[in-house]
């Protein structure tokens, strides 16, 4: 398991990825191409959206698969909000 500070970074290994934020929090993830831009409403996953190609949001908890993100993805970007 790895901490990551606010604004850190972080390159994934192989296979997927399960990120937890215990607490009173919003947790949601943009998934972008090699520009940082998304595609569309459907790279947004957050509590109203909890699930797109590669990336599934249960609760406090986001799993992350790069092997099933959408053609061209390049990056997920994870945001914590009170």
């Amino acid at each position: 398991m790895q901490d990551l500070v606010p604004g850190g970074n972080l390159t994934l290994p192989g296979g997927a990825v399960t990120v937890r934020v215990p607490g009173p929090f919003d947790v949601s993830a943009l998934i972008t191409d090699d520009g940082g831009k998304v595609r569309g409403d459907g790279d947004f996953v957050f509590y109203n959206q909890p699930s797109a190609p590669g990336a599934r949001l249960a609760g406090d908890t986001l799993t992350v698969d790069p092997s099933a993100l959408r053609p061209g993805a390049a990056r997920v970007t994870v945001a914590v909000s009170p």
